[in-house]
This record gives structure tokens, sequence and C-alpha cells, in this order.
């Protein structure tokens, strides 16, 4: 495959969505290019402007936010693409997220008003957001709050 080949490939992925270096690199070695027409592609998506780390890491960290999920999960999803904890920390306070407050919504979303009816419900609760990426001082918080264990 010609590198023009390997261009219009990885134009074509980057006009459906936003992708990280190390994605679009994995891409491109499926689909058959070696290391120097993968950093040639990549270096030429970057000139062209096709190609932005920030701009991918604010999206992950802006879309992720939105559905509920906390600050573990998107450093995991995030480690997977190849950034570091300082780069997303960085992306997180430079977007202003409320971490404390996105546990709260996430829990007001998945159980509304109800107050848990016993120790394994809480506890079922509590799992549910570790899993979503809180901290456990942020799921105190939100336990601790008036509205939720009445």
């Amino acid at each position: 495959m010609a590198l023009t080949e390997f261009k219009k490939a990885a134009v074509n992925w980057l006009s459906r969505r936003e992708h990280s270096k190390a994605e679009l690199s994995r891409k491109l070695q499926q689909k058959g290019a070696s290391a120097a027409e993968q950093s040639a592609v990549l270096a030429w998506c970057q000139e062209q402007g096709y190609l932005d780390e920030l701009r991918f890491l604010e999206m992950i960290l802006r879309h992720r936010s939105q559905q509920g999920y906390g600050y573990q999960f998107i450093l995991r999803e995030c480690r997977q693409h190849q950034f570091s904890a300082e780069q997303v920390s960085a992306m997180a306070e430079q977007l202003e997220i409320d971490w404390w407050e996105l546990a709260r919504q996430s829990y007001q979303k998945k159980f509304a008003a109800k107050a848990p009816g016993d120790y394994q419900e809480k506890m079922k609760r509590m799992a549910y957001l570790q899993r979503r990426g809180f901290s456990s001082e942020q799921i105190r918080a939100v336990f601790s709050d008036t509205n939720v264990t009445d």
C-alpha cells in the first residue's frame, strides 16, 4: 500500500471522530503500514491540523464527564491512549470539572431520591460509584449529603 493510501485512510478515520496518536498508529499498523510510514502519516496529519492530541484529550474528558464518569475511570481510559496522569489532571483543571458535584449528579441520575433500604443496598450503590471512577472521599461525600441518606 502506498503512503498516499495510508494518508487517505487516516483522514477517513479522523473525519469520523478524534483519535489519539497511539490509536491512529495502531490502526495504520493493522492496515500494514511500517513504522516509518506510520510516523510519516502521523506527522503529516499533525501538520495539516487533522490530528491534535490536546483536542482529543479534551474531547475524552468532556464526553466521559458528561456521561457521569469520575477521574479514575477517565484516567484509565486516557492511559490506554498513552496520556500521562499529569496531562489528564492539567486538562481537567483547565476544563474546571467539579468531580464532587459530578459524583453527586451520577448518583442522583441512577438512584433518584430513593434512600438505600439497607446496608447491602448502600454498599451496592457505593460500588456503582466506585466502578464509575469516583474516589472514596467523593463517594462518602455523596452519602453524607442529607438528601441521599434521608
